[in-house]
């Protein structure tokens, strides 16, 4: 059981250091937009539902915190999903409270 528990803590770091990877690269993505000659148009998370589902997100139908986190910049969002992730999935020695008694 406890080889278990290991893989997938150990699949949720890697899943977080990816999430926080893809933040910083779509982060530094809007830093290069932002010195783009023109209008800035920044990388919003809903425009990585567009990539990521083939779909336009209709928001009036989604419930108003759903479209708050699609109008977000998308690296606003990738990032504290990653760093919860890793924060959860952090190595941890084994406490054993009843040690001494």
């Amino acid at each position: 059981m406890t080889g278990q528990v290991g893989g997938c803590m150990g699949i949720g770091r890697v899943v977080g250091w990816a999430f926080l990877v893809l933040a910083m690269l779509m982060a530094s993505g809007d830093a290069v937009l932002a010195f783009a000659p023109g209008e800035h148009a920044r990388l919003m998370t809903a425009d990585i539902w567009l990539l990521v589902s083939g779909r336009v997100p209709r928001f009036e139908d989604l419930p108003s915190l759903t479209a708050l986190l699609l109008a977000l910049p998308a690296w606003l969002v990738a990032a504290p999903v990653g760093g919860v992730l890793l924060w959860a999935c952090r190595p941890r020695r084994r406490r054993y409270f009843s040690k001494g008694r």
